[in-house]
């Protein structure tokens, strides 16, 4: 699996979801197919008129895209919408690059979860500068 492949249609890169982070719990990410229960009943994953991004498609952004970014905006402090602009402007490697940078953890160097006020990997407690 590639970091390319970690990137979900929605914008969210699932190489810092808990989901795919977690001990114990197997997401390997949306352009794997996910077994997850969560991934398989994802509508945005399952849009009959699929695109690689959202914002490809005709509808963007929709209802359930919005609903998405504003959750993650209120709860994480990330939005889709912006990582999907920064993607299309700037293009998937260097959304990656920027990611990796941002979401680096300080102490281990390891990739910190939005999720989570601390790296899973060390318990290190800087916020990511979001």
């Amino acid at each position: 699996m590639t970091l390319q492949q970690l990137v979900a249609p929605c914008g969210m890169n699932c190489a810092l979801s808990q989901a795919y982070q977690g001990k114990g719990l197997a997401c390997r990410g949306c352009g794997h197919g996910g077994e997850r229960k969560a991934c398989q009943n994802c509508s945005i994953r399952k849009y009959e008129n699929k695109k690689t991004f959202c914002f490809e498609c005709a509808k963007y952004p929709c209802n359930r895209l919005k609903a998405l970014d504003k959750r993650y905006r209120t709860k994480y402090h990330m939005s889709m919408l912006e990582n999907l602009a920064f993607i299309q402007e700037n293009g998937l490697d260097e959304f990656i690059r920027q990611q990796n940078e941002r979401y680096r953890c300080s102490r281990c160097g390891k990739l910190r979860t939005v999720h989570q006020d601390y790296c899973l990997y060390c318990a290190q407690m800087d916020k990511a500068s979001r």
